[in-house]
């Protein structure tokens, strides 16, 4: 709820950076519709056309096309998800590496058994 994306995908930056004077999006996207800009003669006004289905594109929800609570959502679960798939992904590592390393002590220990109950008969 304190971020926001420039545009889908792209990284979180926090709500106070929208309308601060200094663009940080590629586009301005966190500059416009601030209220700040002066006009001097008659302006042509369009509505965004619609994004994509179920995208907060064109929404007039916050001050950039971007800005809509999807995406805001989006900037707000993508750290716990991406540390969530982290964790995950380094716990099956570490636990391949414990049962790779088990076998491998498993089969020195069978072959050192085989070894002392069955000496090679050509010493």
């Amino acid at each position: 709820p304190d971020e926001f994306q420039c545009t889908p995908g792209d990284l979180c930056y926090p709500r106070g950076w929208l309308c601060d004077g200094h663009p940080d999006c590629e586009g301005e996207e966190d500059e416009r519709g601030c209220g700040t800009d002066t006009v001097t003669g008659p302006v042509a006004v369009t509505e965004p056309s619609p994004g994509p289905a179920g995208s907060a594109a064109g929404t007039g929800t916050g001050p950039g096309l971007y800005q809509g609570s999807e995406w805001v959502s989006a900037c707000a679960l993508s750290s716990p998800v991406l540390l969530s798939f982290l964790v995950a992904a380094s716990f099956v590592a570490v636990w391949d590496l414990f049962k790779a390393k088990r076998r491998s002590n498993t089969i020195s220990l069978e072959k050192a058994s085989r070894e002392q109950l069955m000496p090679d008969k050509s010493q």
